[in-house]
């Protein structure tokens, strides 16, 4: 971090960065678009000129290469996620952890209160282990289950999954992104998190009022018993219950809460939904390997329990670590270049002298990182290096540039149709990108208070007053 993000690549106009930003990008949206391309296609298809107009700045092959994979290595770890994720995600429901979860949410919740209780469940999950990824392979996989049982649109559904996991990954000190954005703007960590509470707290409580609503407004249309009795029935037909199968799912939260790296506590949660698997639900080791590999597949007769439970496996994430590999790849070499430098910079020096500027230039930023570069992590990067230097002159205190840098990166990126957590969300709960954006009221909420403190001011710290209380 202490390379300045202004100061990286070659000294480039802004015509030609935008040109070379607006080719990329153009060429990768209109192909799926119009053409109904893969993004992962139209991602690899980009390198075709992204290395050509890059290297015309006077780099060589080497070079460009290397700018990419830079990026890429940054981002491994989170792209093994995603494999280890669909390794877990069969195996959870291999060992009856998911179909034992939907039981329970079908004989306790009622159509009135679901929507509250799937936004609830998701955010304890999420705040709990610091994952909004793991929170939507388990716990929010469990409520899509629940609210199909219960005729509840799965957009609406997703949406209070998605704002549930994503406010525990926003406010948990064990999330990366929460740990990401102190780091990048030097605020300790729970001062961070507890500045970030003065905005996700009204909008979470705004967030749970909508979504109350639109359960008491949902179930004047239809809840079907019949649905949830023949759910509950079959999935007892087919698997063995008992508390014991909740084990799987405890591992992986008791891990992270310990702050085990992530990979090893998916993996243990994998590997202990394969032993209950085998022990309980009698399963052959081919089997599940198989399910490992290619998701878990039964035909127990019925279409809807077949759609619910035949997913997951290293196969069902190849299209989501493909399209984060590759958009690695592009934005190593724009960032690295200095291209993206040249386009962010004119927009950052406006701003300085106004406090309203300043946070809505940075939730700008943050937006369009993550539009340009399918990251999360990297949209907290970008901005919060940029702007740092400029909260600091205008004399804000670094909390409120963390804040922001959440509002637009960790829930900015569930609002971007192919960005990596957006993809995810979709893949995971198989409801499509489009529907379920509008019901992610949390990620709609939190900015637009923060702009509301922009404008007058209020929970804005001067950076002033946050030295002299520090160094007291």
């Amino acid at each position: 971090m202490s390379e300045s993000f202004l100061e990286k690549g070659k000294d480039i106009s802004l015509g030609y960065a935008a040109m070379v930003v607006f080719l990329v990008f153009g060429f990768v949206l209109g192909g799926a678009i119009l053409f109904g391309g893969n993004i992962e296609t139209m991602f690899i298809l980009a390198l075709i000129f992204t290395v050509p107009l890059v290297m015309k700045l006077g780099y060589t092959y080497k070079e460009v290469q290397d700018f990419g994979w830079k990026v890429v290595m940054q981002s491994l770890e989170a792209n093994f996620i995603i494999l280890i994720v669909g390794t877990m995600v069969a195996a959870l429901i291999a060992s009856g952890t998911v179909p034992l979860i939907i039981v329970i949410g079908l004989k306790l919740i009622s159509p009135k209160a679901f929507l509250l209780t799937a936004l609830l469940v998701t955010s304890f999950t999420s705040l709990a282990t610091g994952t909004s990824w793991g929170t939507i392979g388990t716990a929010g996989l469990a409520m899509i289950g629940i609210g199909n049982a219960l005729g509840v649109p799965p957009a609406m559904t997703a949406g209070a999954v998605i704002s549930g996991a994503a406010f525990g990954d926003k406010m948990s000190p064990l999330s990366d992104t929460t740990n990401l954005a102190a780091a990048v703007t030097g605020t300790p960590l729970m001062t961070h998190v507890k500045h970030m509470t003065l905005t996700t707290i009204p909008a979470y409580i705004m967030t749970a009022i909508l979504f109350t609503f639109l359960g008491f407004k949902f179930d004047a249309t239809g809840y079907d018993p019949t649905i949830v009795n023949n759910t509950v029935t079959a999935l007892s037909g087919i698997f063995n219950f008992s508390f014991i199968e909740l084990l799987p799912l405890a591992v992986v939260i008791f891990l992270l809460i310990k702050k085990a790296p992530p990979i090893m506590a998916l993996l243990s949660g994998t590997a202990s939904g394969l032993i209950l698997a085998f022990f309980r639900q009698g399963e052959t080791i081919h089997s599940l390997l198989g399910y490992i590999y290619d998701g878990y597949s039964i035909q127990s007769g019925i279409t809807y329990i077949d759609k619910l439970l035949n997913r997951g496996g290293i196969m069902s994430m190849i299209s989501s670590f493909l399209i984060v590999f590759s958009a690695a790849a592009i934005t190593g070499m724009l960032s690295e270049s200095g291209i993206l430098n040249a386009l962010v910079r004119p927009l950052a020096n406006n701003c300085e002298g106004s406090r309203f500027k300043t946070v809505l230039y940075t939730l700008i930023m943050g937006y369009s990182t993550n539009m340009i570069a399918s990251s999360m992590l990297l949209s907290e990067i970008v901005p919060g290096t940029i702007m740092k230097p400029i909260f600091k002159k205008n004399n804000l205190a670094p909390q409120n540039l963390s804040r922001l840098l959440e509002d637009s990166g960790t829930l900015g990126a569930w609002l971007i149709p192919w960005n990596a957590n957006a993809i995810f969300g979709a893949t995971m709960l198989g409801v499509s990108v489009g529907s379920f954006i509008p019901f992610v009221f949390l990620a709609w909420l939190s900015p637009l208070t923060s702009l509301i403190y922009g404008a007058t001011g209020l929970t804005m710290i001067p950076l002033d007053k946050y030295e002299e209380k520090n160094a007291a």
